[in-house]
């Protein structure tokens, strides 16, 4: 099918759903998206003055939907069916990817008189030649990066009919020694079999007339009350033309109820580019943006028009958001565990908070998909996270979009472990020039979004000086306005100085771990609770995530799933598709060895004998340690000697269906950390402290919180409720936390035992939150434990007791579902009741939404995700209900009718109509 493009005034063609760092300030069409194909040069050869031309045969190419990567485009042509099941992505041939392969892409133009054609490459992974029409217009010297955008003037090469554009693109290379500034995903997930080779963003062709705008942003002086703020829009004029251009610059900020004019006159000499100013304009009471819990997000539109002689040429529009965001280092105390400088805080228009997300994984091929970000995005709010942080991996623009209107926060940085954490030293010119230019792209492509809030210009490590001096040098001239920082971990940079942060741990380690924020060291001397809730914990996590049954099936088989469960064959060693699901499967020692995860559970809960037994315990430990992690570092906020700042859970997602460090699955599934997560991150909640055994309340909101009361039982195996405290909570202000009791454990109760907090307002619930510990303390070994890349080391028969669970006894449940419609959505509201006529705990009752019919689930993957719950995992006792509800799609039940099915730790499954 031929495409006609009529390339008039102000047109920008390109990206479209999967748009990329260059889609600022551009009106976008979604031509350069289609019409691509793709073929090795061990099939077409080398000459690309030949295959870019107009007419050139393609038979036996493979056509793609949009620019990806090659396993991408051969997924999509269906060469690699299943290709996440079992093992098969080991079985794919990477031999076909160590040769150059071609990208190719013909459309029919119709260029207007006057007009100026540009090309513009999104980035490349990792290098490519660039051909237009039988020319050469750029080399892979300096066609190359991630991130970078490099423009070419195509206007003498494109015609009127057929034009054709080719890529020659080289293998990606992520390697010190001959590598390029590209994107990998080091250990968090298997290495894609064509080294993610290929392209991310799509090309865009722009049609200018005498002058083009670029890099139109807004630049905020916001008054210190935030009761103003003063607005400079700033561009770059580029006068097309050999002679000089009188230039009328107008345009305006808006946003419902408000109308900010600007206008500005200019002359640009002839060929050459003008950075303009317009007057500055003063938005007085503006909607300020806030993070979703702390309050609305109202976003203001830019939109700037560059005329000539009346004629608009050239116009470039965004969206930016009214907000301050500082950062600072905590104050330095005597007993301060970790550093010598404080911790890094975060503070979003003067309120200081605490920064709670995940790491961020795109999917293994770099496939990206707007409804299922936003699924992902709704999971994070779902369960109270407020950030994501993203180590290099940037993806599309949409992604950043959907956080500003969703007030999810973002942190951005470059990425740990190749050529970006190379010394300055061992790079070449060429890669000076490549980090130079993806640093302003990535700036300039960032700064007005809303929910960015800081960016790392190192990971694992510092920048060195002169790399330092490259990356900050493009951040001013893109006037970046929030904080930088110069690691992600305790490091320090020449310009700028101390990060504050800390990593790990990545493996295991229990509840009361996570709360020992004192100092802990092992015998080298290195802090080996660095994952204490103390400071600003940019990576960190207990290890595996058991899917749950459903998922499992999904992409393990049943012998594989055998491996998942059997200690012997987990204990430290691991084999065959279970490493490889777990992480890098190259990796046989990495922490990736699920007997570091399921070794503590065995001792800390009791034995399994087969999968069934082996899930309830896995859904309930990573409930209980996840929920923990949360906590604590919500719990020691205002720790007046280490105060906790922030945590990054790593990771929030996975690039595939995965055992290892996740949230959520690939798929969507909510195991039992999901769960966990989501009720430490309450908007008000009520918490146990593990390392001194008090009660605390804290407030995620953006008001005030007060009237609350606080009721705490312990509860024994049996149910005998053995003691009971009641208190009322002091008010709350903003991202507050207080210490409302610390009651004693009651004698004489069983050494595996419950606490029940509950937090009411009058007659209402605010916060439900069960526990269940034990007599028997865990034991970290701190001077076993490895430091900041291990998980905790036991000491001898130094685990919690909770084999209680065990023996509890069968509990009776009765449960009511309906479901009604709003909007697209159907809403399922489920309540359950413990009918029990003894005094039995429904312990970890959780509900699923299937497709069914006549009350029983459909034969098969019946589950119905995504979807959200306002909770799930929940513990009642005799004569108490709980009313929980989950809202999805009603294109998810595939035509069928929804049934619910709710099971427990001590209840078969029962299934009714929803």
């Amino acid at each position: 099918m031929k495409r006609w493009l009529a390339l008039g005034a102000a047109v920008t063609l390109g990206i479209g759903l999967i748009s990329g760092p260059a889609s600022a300030g551009h009106d976008t069409q979604p031509d350069l998206v289609r019409g691509w194909k793709i073929q090795s040069s061990a099939v077409a050869g080398s000459d690309g003055a030949a295959i870019s031309q107009p007419g050139y045969s393609t038979a036996g190419w493979l056509p793609i939907s949009r620019p990806e990567t090659l396993m991408a485009g051969l997924v999509e042509n269906g060469r690699y069916p299943d290709i996440f099941k079992s093992d098969n992505l080991s079985k794919v041939a990477t031999g076909q990817f160590m040769v150059n392969w071609w990208y190719r892409d013909q459309l029919w133009l119709w260029p207007r008189p006057g007009q100026h054609q540009f090309l513009v490459m999104n980035g490349v992974l990792g290098r490519a030649n660039l051909w237009v029409n039988g020319t050469k217009v750029a080399d892979q010297a300096q066609l190359q990066g991630a991130y970078s955008r490099l423009e070419y003037d195509v206007t003498p090469l494109l015609k009127p009919g057929p034009n054709a554009i080719a890529l020659d693109v080289f293998r990606n290379d992520t390697s010190n020694r001959t590598g390029v500034l590209t994107l990998d995903m080091v250990d968090w997930n298997p290495k894609s079999p064509d080294n993610w080779t290929g392209l991310q963003f799509a090309p865009q062709l722009v049609s200018d007339g005498a002058v083009s705008v670029r890099n139109a942003h807004v630049i905020q002086n916001n008054a210190a009350d935030l009761s103003s703020s003063e607005l400079t829009v700033k561009a770059n004029l580029r006068n097309n033309t050999s002679t000089d251009q009188t230039v009328d610059l107008t345009g305006e900020i808006t946003r419902p109820g408000t109308y900010l004019p600007v206008r500005q006159w200019v002359t640009i000499p002839a060929n050459t580019t003008k950075t303009v100013s317009a007057t500055p304009v003063k938005a007085r009471h503006p909607a300020i943006w806030w993070p979703y819990q702390m309050g609305d997000q109202p976003l203001y539109h830019l939109d700037v028009r560059a005329s000539v002689h009346g004629d608009v040429t050239d116009r470039q529009q965004e969206d930016f958001g009214i907000r301050t965001v500082t950062s600072r280092l905590t104050p330095v105390v005597p007993g301060q565990t970790y550093g010598p400088d404080g911790y890094r805080q975060y503070l979003i228009n003067g309120v200081p908070f605490v920064v709670r997300g995940g790491g961020w994984s795109q999917d293994l091929f770099l496939r990206y998909s707007a409804w299922n970000v936003h699924d992902q995005l709704s999971y994070i709010r779902n369960m109270g996270l407020n950030s994501i942080r993203f180590e290099g991996n940037f993806p599309p623009d949409d992604m950043f979009q959907q956080m500003d209107r969703m007030g999810i926060l973002a942190m951005p940085g470059w990425q740990c472990c190749d050529k970006w954490e190379q010394r300055s030293t061992s790079w070449s010119a060429d890669i000076k020039a490549s980090a130079a230019n993806q640093a302003a792209n990535v700036a300039a492509w960032m700064r007005d979004h809303p929910s960015v809030f800081t960016f790392f210009q190192g990971s694992d490590n510092e920048p060195d000086p002169a790399k330092e001096a490259i990356f900050l040098a493009a951040f001013k001239a893109a006037d970046w306005s929030t904080p930088q920082v110069a690691s992600a971990e305790y490091k320090a940079s020449a310009q700028l100085g101390p990060a504050g942060a800390k990593e790990g741990p990545y493996n295991y380690a229990p509840p009361s771990y996570w709360w020992d924020n004192g100092p802990e060291m092992n015998e080298g001397g290195d802090f080996t609770n660095a994952g204490g809730a103390f400071g600003f914990d940019t990576e960190s996590s207990s290890g595996n995530t058991i899917p749950t049954q459903d998922s499992l099936n999904r992409f393990l088989t049943p012998a594989e799933q055998g491996q998942v469960w059997d200690i012997s064959s987990t204990n430290g060693k691991g084999s065959g598709p279970l490493i490889f699901h777990t992480n890098n499967y190259s990796d046989y020692t990495s922490v990736g060895k699920l007997g570091r995860y399921n070794t503590p559970l065995w001792n800390r809960y009791g034995h399994w004998s087969d999968m069934a037994s082996y899930q309830r315990i896995a859904q309930a430990g990573g409930y209980e340690v996840t929920r923990a992690q949360f906590e604590a570092y919500l719990g020691h906020a205002k720790d007046p000697v280490n105060p906790s700042t922030g945590l990054i859970y790593w990771q929030m997602n996975k690039a595939w269906p995965s055992l290892q460090w996740e949230l959520y699955g690939y798929d969507l599934d909510q195991p039992g950390v999901f769960f966990g997560a989501q009720q430490a991150n309450e908007p008000v909640h009520i918490m146990y402290a593990y390392d001194d055994g008090s009660i605390k309340v804290t407030n995620l909101t953006g008001q005030r919180k007060s009237g609350l009361r606080a009721t705490v039982e312990f509860i024994d195996l049996n149910g005998t409720v053995k003691a009971t405290n009641r208190v009322d909570v002091p008010s709350l202000s903003t991202q507050d936390v207080q210490t409302i009791l610390k009651p004693a454990v009651p004698a004489g109760i069983s050494s595996t035992y419950f606490l029940k907090l509950t937090l009411t307002q009058g007659n209402n619930v605010v916060s439900r939150n069960v526990y269940w510990l034990s007599t028997k303390a865990d034991q970290v070994d701190f001077a076993r434990t490895i430091g900041e890349g291990s998980g905790a080391e036991f000491q001898p028969n130094g685990y919690a007791d909770l084999t209680g669970l065990q023996s509890l006894a069968p509990a009776q449940i009765s449960t009511r579902s309906w479901t009604h419609q709003e909007g697209d959505s159907l809403v399922t509201t489920v309540t359950i009741r413990n009918v029990s006529t003894t005094p039995t705990v429904g312990f970890m009752l959780r509900a699923d939404v299937r497709r069914g019919s006549d009350g029983r689930p459909l034969a098969g993957d019946n589950q119905v995700l995504p979807i959200l719950w306002s909770q799930n995992d929940i513990t009642l006792w005799p004569g108490e209900s709980q009313t929980i509800t989950a809202r999805y799609d009603r294109s998810a039940l595939h035509g069928s009718r929804p049934v619910v099915t709710v099971s427990g730790w001590n209840v078969n499954q029962q299934s009714l109509d929803g």
